[in-house]
């Protein structure tokens, strides 16, 4: 902040320092009077910007290993690497492999093209690394085909055989608890006959007037056969209780083997299956990762690029740890930190110019990206800036990533305007514009404009002006002393600078 504003210091000091050299080096008497500094209204660009240091860098750096897919050390939309650390699928899986180097086609600063080979390394390990996952793989597939396929064909004969069995008994059972209950029926009704005849012999002979020991036969008759009842009811009752019995034991026996019949003919369980499948899942990704590392036993360039770092050479096995090469990769980028109070002006898709310090060249860019977290420098003057990434247009090979770099953003720009420096304007946006205007009689007056586009040095006029007017853009006080001559003149009381545009002068009012 401090540098951007002795750079602003600077520029006023220049513009007053025009102005002066425009209007020439006139006599001032010994008295003090007031005399303006003026400036031509022209036709032009008005255009607002913002300015920040930054440095420029590739947009996307990637980390080449043996046995891996390229990994993306840093790019314009993270901002940061991964340091040199193992990434990417299968990358606990290949670490572990050997990569002996056997050749190693580029060098640090060298321009390769998209699939270049870059270096190569023996693959034996990795084959063998191949074979073991893709058997691994079958026999995952061949389980996964028999839980979802069922069982075979003598598996569901000897589950239906089973169940025959079952049903066969129960059927047994139940036709053995109806002729039980049948049998058992006929029993009690004999005993129930016999009692019933006893008592109508009893009966009979009561009436008849039978002699005492008949009729104490016929009471002993009785109790005999209702005492065969009872005993016939009981061994009845205990029958049919284990013929039903029987065929309870039968039922539960045939549901149990229903149960194993399907267990025994169905699919696997979903879960099984599922299961299964994750198995498969597994040993296709480590089969993918086996043969990415086959492949990659030969490293190639992803994308065009420059080489910035070879860490392998031939007939040394690779590091284990950090990139074999890695490559940076096309557009240049340049990135700065922009103040809050400019962040807001800026967007994405603004035209930029990147002025790149050790090779001297300005660089035409786009903005690209604003990093939305903000960022704020120490100490008690703290200062809050925004990360902001301007992808460069054809830089020349001259631009290295690294190098510092001014980035100019273009906020708001109008082409073919009516112009006037800034410092003409008096006023306020909420009560209006107006500037002093010298006619060509020499007297000043004031007129009201109507301004676009205003910035720290321009003003767009939309009304109120027309090209070629003279406005004035500051005014002077001469000293009791008179500098006269070539060597300039003492402006003791200097307001305001006419911006370096041609056709300004000091007036004198009523000269």
């Amino acid at each position: 902040m401090k540098t951007r504003l002795a750079a602003i210091a600077l520029i006023l000091v220049g513009v007053a320092a025009v102005a002066v050299a425009v209007v020439g080096p006139p006599s001032f008497g010994g008295s003090s009077s007031s005399k303006y500094i003026t400036s031509t209204v022209t036709v032009g660009a008005v255009s607002a910007q913002s300015v920040a240091t930054g440095t420029v860098s590739a947009s996307t750096v990637y980390g080449l290993k043996f046995g891996l897919a390229p990994d993306v050390v840093s790019t314009t939309a993270t901002t940061s690497g991964t340091g040199g650390s193992t990434s990417g699928s299968g990358a606990s899986t290949t670490a572990t492999l050997a990569w002996p180097v056997k050749t190693v086609s580029v060098t640090v600063g060298q321009t390769v093209k998209k699939g270049d080979p870059l270096a190569s390394s023996d693959d034996s390990a990795a084959q063998l690394q191949l074979t073991s996952a893709q058997a691994t793989l079958a026999t995952a597939q061949a389980k996964l085909a028999t839980d979802s396929g069922g069982p075979d064909a003598v598996t569901k004969a000897q589950a239906q055989n089973s169940l025959s069995q079952s049903q066969a008994s129960y059927s047994q059972a139940v036709s053995n608890r109806t002729n039980t209950n049948q049998q058992n029926a006929l029993t009690l009704s004999q005993a129930q006959q016999s009692v019933a005849a006893a008592q109508s012999k009893l009966a009979a002979d009561v009436a008849a007037g039978a002699s005492q020991p008949t009729i104490d036969a016929d009471n002993n008759s009785l109790s005999q056969a209702q005492s065969n009842l009872a005993s016939t009811k009981l061994k009845v009752s205990q029958s049919n209780q284990q013929a039903a019995q029987q065929v309870t034991s039968a039922s539960l026996s045939l549901a149990a083997a229903k149960l194993q019949y399907q267990s025994k003919v169905a699919p696997a369980a979903s879960a099984t299956v599922t299961a299964d499948q994750a198995g498969v899942d597994s040993a296709q990704a480590a089969v993918a990762v086996a043969q990415l590392a086959v492949t990659a036993a030969t490293i190639v360039a992803p994308a065009d690029g420059l080489i910035v770092a070879v860490n392998v050479l031939p007939g040394v096995n690779a590091p284990s740890s950090g990139y074999a090469i890695e490559e940076s990769v096309a557009p240049m980028v340049a990135t700065a930190s922009f103040t809050e109070s400019e962040i807001s002006s800026l967007k994405v898709g603004q035209t930029a110019s990147v002025s790149v310090t050790a090779p001297g060249v300005t660089v035409p860019g786009t903005l690209s990206q604003i990093v939305p977290t903000a960022s704020t420098s120490g100490g008690s003057s703290s200062v809050v800036t925004y990360a902001v990434t301007v992808t460069l247009t054809d830089p020349p090979a001259t631009v290295l990533a690294g190098m510092s770099a001014t980035v100019t953003v273009t906020t708001a720009s109008v082409s073919n305007a009516v112009r006037v420096p800034a410092t003409a304007l008096t006023g306020s946006s909420a009560a209006g514009y107006s500037v002093l205007v010298e006619g060509s009689d020499g007297n000043v007056t004031t007129q009201q404009v109507q301004v676009g586009l205003v910035t720290t040095s321009m003003a767009q006029i939309t009304s109120g002006l027309a090209q070629g007017q003279l406005v004035v853009v500051g005014s002077t006080t001469s000293r009791t002393t008179t500098t006269t001559g070539n060597s300039g003149v003492n402006l003791g009381g200097l307001t305001g600078g006419g911006g370096g545009f041609g056709g300004g002068r000091v007036v004198v009012p009523g000269n």
